[in-house]
């Protein structure tokens, strides 16, 4: 015990210590791009500025961690060109790649969600009504009516003008058709829980100087304007230079400056009310709980009763369809998973915000995608209540612990017969978002309920296995399912050579066997194409390279061009790992691989690295055709070089070289100098190069025999040395060895340097020996 108390303090030093983690994710929609920080705390205080198109998140903190390197897993570069995370500074800096702005929504206090959204005026959606708030207290004002101020998603509108009293009043219109969700959402306390969240917002932007008050003008009782009050001095930059502040918000109806801001979140929150009042969903509102409360959608009595009982409601007096009953009856169908009959049902009923739900939960029960006009659970992934897992099961990344730990509480407050059906289903969803500890929770929390759990926990549970790296427990179990007469077995067959593919292994003749038999049954379901595929990734792995490419016309076909491609740009990869240079070039001719729109640019390329080396200098130009990119990479700049040298073309390939400042590019541009008759400046590439050798033989081709005489070649030395020109001797010199030396003498002295000439002519031409060629 003594030593568990002096740790404590140690435990607790450490934690101190630690850096504070800033985890950063991504999501990408429609109309905008999704980041997600959790923040260390919800004390933790940030604010966002941009230059330009370059937006810079700073969060405080003495040590920040900033997470990114997930940010784009799951979104393209269309808006979010780069970021830099500086965790010296707690900075992260966004390029944007569009014309775009970054919207900045705080979360449940410990999350913010920065949107990056298109800087376009939005249409305007007359669908939607304009709900007016009203902001603080009222500016004196006698001679002037008192103004409202309207703010919505769209723009800041007109006040609501003074009604006049007609002598006739007609009768209000009734919109209480339009207030789809009133037998089960209680407005006022939705738009009491906005307005909340609105204030909050409001006095959140103001500390972090995201909003600036206007200081209004004051007209005394003789109609003069007095001076404008003081108020203390702001550090915020004008409005016309913030990038939050709408153009046509700072203007008010007469031109003057509006005495209050709105931006941000605050547009956000006003577009939920409107939504909410008009009977929609609002966009980032959670939907309440009781109106995916699925465990009381059962009655009191059994199945075949509350069946029996709702089938005598349906149809009341007159022949006139109940609508209450026929909801009634399709939420029992949801309860007891039976969804293609709550579709039918559901076929009976308008369109609605409560029937719409309905629809897309029996679309999940049914293993469905949802229908492209349902988003009931798009952009619920943040929420903490029950619609966290029907977002999970709809395809929606959960963010935060929050939305996972209601997603868990959600499963766990079900009956058991909808825990063992929904549960491997929502493992599955968890595993591809990354949550495997979650999931691990879901399967444990199945198994100790449901002593003989079916297939589909079985399938769950070997996904998990797979993601943890489990391979052999992974493997072992697909195999099991595949050979199972069950609904998930065609899927386990589809895993199993996944998993087959991650290891490098082939799979077995009989797994083989039955994907291509179960590709030929359903070659015109749904599971088709990803049968398909499986196969043509069968046959690879058996380095069945033409029976893969019999397959993938096959998908061609059928699934289109663009799956045809992926899987034979995949396919290409594998055959030049494992197959001969024949084969290669062969597969290539055959196929037509180097036409375009057969591979993608990336496989082009490798493959035209691959019949370059081989020799094959046409097929390689016409790959380099094929793999064309709106901008050359330095890979394609380089070969395309080398093209240029074998063909002899030098200063075609120097000019592919321009800009590039490389040991590899230095090298072909020595070649190239060298090639168009430039020995002195290739001298110069490989000097700097370190290629002493190389340097010397364009010296002595350029005839600087003078660089040459301090070589290491002791032949090229030799022979510069000799070479050189002797110094001139004096003419009273030359004139005195005449007559002193002897034509003896003389001639003996020529025949030294004669065969001195000889040996250094032997010497480099043992230097430079031809070999000869192979027969």
């Amino acid at each position: 015990m003594k030593q568990l108390l002096l740790a404590v303090p140690m435990v607790l030093a450490a934690s101190a210590g630690a850096a504070q983690d800033v985890l950063f994710r991504s999501g990408e929609h429609e109309d905008f791009t999704r980041l997600v920080a959790t923040l260390p705390s919800s004390e933790t205080d940030w604010t966002v500025s941009r230059d330009g198109r370059f937006y810079t998140i700073k969060i405080e903190g003495d040590d920040v961690n900033l997470r990114t390197s997930t940010i784009f897993d799951k979104i393209p570069r269309d808006r979010l060109a780069n970021f830099v995370a500086n965790d010296a500074d707690g900075e992260l800096e966004l390029e944007l790649a569009c014309a775009c702005r970054v919207v900045s929504i705080p979360y449940d206090e410990r999350y913010v969600i920065f949107d990056i959204r298109d800087d376009l005026p939005p249409a305007q959606n007359d669908d939607l009504p304009q709900v007016p708030l009203s902001f603080g207290e009222a500016v004196p004002n006698e001679k002037k009516p008192q103004r409202q101020f309207r703010f919505s998603s769209f723009e800041a509108a007109a006040p609501t003008p003074t009604p006049v009293q007609l002598a006739e009043a007609a009768p209000k219109p009734d919109f209480s058709h339009l207030l789809a969700l009133e037998n089960f959402v209680d407005r006022s306390a939705q738009v009491q829980i906005l307005r909340g969240d609105l204030i909050k917002q409001v006095d959140r932007a103001a500390n972090q100087n995201l909003l600036q008050a206007q200081t209004p003008e004051i007209e005394d009782t003789n109609g003069l304007v007095s001076e404008p009050v003081k108020t203390a001095e702001s550090q915020m930059p004008k409005l016309g230079s913030s990038d939050h502040v709408p153009p046509q918000a700072a203007i008010g109806l007469e031109g003057q400056d509006l005495n209050i801001v709105a931006y941000n979140v605050i547009d956000e929150v006003g577009r939920d009310i409107a939504a909410l009042l008009s009977g929609q969903v609002a966009t980032n509102h959670c939907l309440p709980d009781s109106a995916v409360n699925i465990a009381d959608w059962s009655g009191e009595g059994t199945f075949v009763q509350e069946l029996g009982r709702l089938r005598q409601e349906v149809v009341g007096e007159f022949d006139r369809t109940n609508k209450d009953a026929l909801r009634e009856l399709a939420q029992l169908y949801v309860h007891y998973t039976f969804g293609a009959e709550a579709l039918q049902i559901m076929d009976l009923l308008p369109d609605s915000g409560e029937n719409n739900i309905l629809i897309a939960m029996a679309h999940i029960m049914d293993g469905r995608e949802l229908p492209a006009n349902n988003s009931s659970f798009v952009s619920q992934g943040h929420c903490a209540g029950n619609s966290a897992i029907w977002a999970a099961l709809s395809g929606e990344t959960l963010v935060g612990e929050s939305a996972v730990n209601g997603a868990l509480d959600a499963l766990q407050k079900m009956p058991r017969h909808l825990r063992e059906y929904l549960g491997p289903k929502l493992s599955n969803q968890l595993v591809a978002q990354g949550q495997t500890e979650a999931a691990t929770l879901v399967l444990n929390g199945i198994e100790r309920t449901s002593p003989q759990p079916d297939v589909n926990f079985d399938f769950a549970e070997a996904t998990l296995n797979a993601e943890l790296g489990n391979t052999e427990e992974a493997t072992e179990a697909l195999t099991e399912i595949a050979t199972q007469n069950a609904d998930i077995s065609t899927k386990a067959v589809i895993d199993l050579i996944e998993t087959h593919v991650a290891q490098g292994v082939a799979p077995s003749n009989e797994t083989i066997s039955l994907v291509g038999a179960l590709a030929v049954e359903h070659k015109g379901g749904a599971m088709g194409p990803d049968l398909r595929r499986a196969h043509a990734l069968a046959r690879m792995m058996e380095q069945k390279f033409g029976a893969a490419f019999k397959i993938i016309n096959d998908i061609e076909t059928r699934d289109g061009a663009e799956a045809a491609e992926e899987m034979r740009s995949q396919l290409v990869m594998a055959v030049l790992e494992h197959a001969d240079d024949f084969e290669v070039i062969s597969w290539s001719i055959q196929e037509r691989l180097a036409s375009p729109g057969r591979i993608s640019t990336d496989t082009a390329l490798a493959l035209a690295h691959k019949t370059f080396e081989m020799g094959f200098l046409g097929e390689t130009k016409r790959l380099m055709q094929a793999a064309q990119t709106v901008i050359p990479t330095d890979e394609k700049r380089l070969l395309n070089a080398r093209l240029a040298l074998a063909e002899a073309l030098p200063k075609r390939a120097e000019a592919e070289l321009m800009g590039m400042e490389t040991p590899v590019a230095d090298r072909l541009r020595a070649q190239a100098k060298a090639m168009a008759g430039d020995h002195a400046g290739a001298a110069r590439l490989l000097a700097e190069l370190g290629e002493r050798g190389l340097a010397e033989t364009e010296a002595w081709l350029d005839g600087d025999l003078a660089s040459l005489t301090a070589s290491e070649n002791e032949v090229l030395r030799r022979a510069s040395t000799y070479l050189l020109p002797a110094e001139e001797d004096s003419a009273a010199e030359t004139a005195t060895d005449r007559v002193t030396e002897g034509m003896l003498a003389r001639n003996r002295a020529l025949l030294e340097g004669a065969a001195e000439s000889r040996g250094v002519l032997g010497d480099l031409l043992e230097l430079h020996s031809v070999t000869e060629p192979s027969s």
